[in-house]
């Protein structure tokens, strides 16, 4: 069957983030002062946004604020993809449910506002708790809950910060597990030969070290090739087939052609939107799984990736580094504005630096003669 466009693997995401909860049924001040004091109890580790409506007729302009700059300009049109688009960079999204729904709701029963409850039955698809305000559980929403097969929390409105723990255990669940994407795809023309198959010590290539210590760490591994018939011959997807000592290792396909390791990081993207990936690069025969294990247990998932920076280095290490599902967006929208090196998203993002007390696992190993001092500074027990 004609396919007219090409299927692209799409983030779990609701009606903004990955994990959302809209709070609904009492007043929205009740239920905004909930949200944001649970926004403020949990940005330390997720990034959390609230989202509520106005009760007054729009402005004329619109305004964001960010720190001590803010921007304002006229009406802007908007609709549910601008919704996913901003939300997909937050962890956890707390919504008026009032003014708008969300995957998981959180009810509150408060004879005030019965009508307004009811009148959102359609949008109570998963309940995970409910608020006693005053008065009981109506039987239109005890149907609608038996329904589900579950039975949400039942809380009075004094202890209502007692479903914290359940909103922060449904974020934590979500976060991104963590993938390897070997870089592979490199021309590799100062060397002349393939770096990531040149073996500097226990018999093994490069890319089978690396994917060893990767797999030692509890991680699966990919390897990063470039597309067949994209330059030289070298690191192509071609190379790595029957007889090749990488032929069980899962490939993915350069599908940004041009565009070098940003590349290869959003065609890993493309494969599975909802990763972090650990990105490394094949020319560093030094780099460690110490290291390694470093860097993934600094790993904040609530910044835009996590890097490492060597002593006396002024920027971070771009290809050592996990990129959070965030990253994507943020790597595009360099991309359209002209910048395809990984270092400028990292420069100019929210990242997690990582300083190493010592750089040589960040050695580059680029032409013959840095292979040789590589192989120089090995003792004969490593090779």
């Amino acid at each position: 069957m004609h396919q007219k466009h090409p299927k692209l693997a799409r983030p779990r995401l609701g009606y903004y983030a990955r994990t959302e909860f809209a709070l609904v049924g009492s007043t929205c001040a009740r239920m905004e002062t909930v949200m944001d004091r649970w926004r403020t109890a949990l940005e330390d580790r997720y990034r959390c946004l609230c989202v509520t409506g106005e009760h007054r007729e729009q402005e004329v302009a619109t305004r964001q604020r960010f720190d001590r700059k803010t921007f304002t300009c006229g009406p802007a049109r908007w609709n549910g993809f601008d919704d996913r688009l901003l939300g997909g960079q937050f962890d956890l999204a707390l919504v008026n449910g009032n003014h708008y729904p969300a995957v998981r709701q959180i009810v509150f029963v408060d004879a005030a506002k019965a009508g307004t409850l009811e009148r959102r039955r359609e949008q109570l698809t998963d309940v995970a708790a409910v608020v006693l305000v005053d008065g009981e559980v109506p039987e239109w929403l005890r149907e609608v809950i038996g329904r589900q097969g579950k039975a949400p929390t039942l809380i009075e409105i004094d202890r209502v910060d007692a479903l914290l723990p359940l909103v922060e255990r449904a974020a934590r669940e979500a976060i991104p597990p963590l993938r390897a994407l070997l870089l592979a795809g490199g021309k590799s023309q100062r060397m002349g030969r393939d770096k990531a198959q040149l073996v500097y010590r226990n018999g093994q290539t490069e890319v089978e070290r690396l994917r060893v210590a990767c797999e030692g760490l509890g991680l699966s591994v990919n390897l990063s090739v470039r597309a067949v018939g994209e330059g030289s011959d070298v690191g192509k997807a071609s190379d790595v087939g029957e007889g090749g000592s990488n032929r069980d290792l899962p490939v993915i396909e350069d599908r940004f052609l041009g565009l070098g390791p940003a590349g290869a990081i959003c065609s890993a993207f493309l494969i599975d939107p909802d990763a972090a990936w650990l990105v490394l690069a094949c020319d560093l025969p030094l780099l460690d799984a110490e290291t390694l294990s470093t860097l993934i247990e600094a790993r904040r998932t609530d910044r835009v990736a996590t890097a490492v920076r060597g002593p006396q280095k002024e920027w971070p290490e771009p290809l050592v580094a996990i990129y959070e599902p965030r990253a994507y967006q943020r790597l595009l929208q360099f991309v359209g504005l002209g910048y395809s090196c990984p270092r400028k998203l990292l420069i100019n993002s929210a990242v997690e630096v990582v300083e190493l007390t010592d750089g040589r696992p960040l050695t580059n190993a680029n032409t013959p003669e840095e292979r040789q001092w590589v192989l120089g500074q090995l003792s004969g027990s490593d090779r």
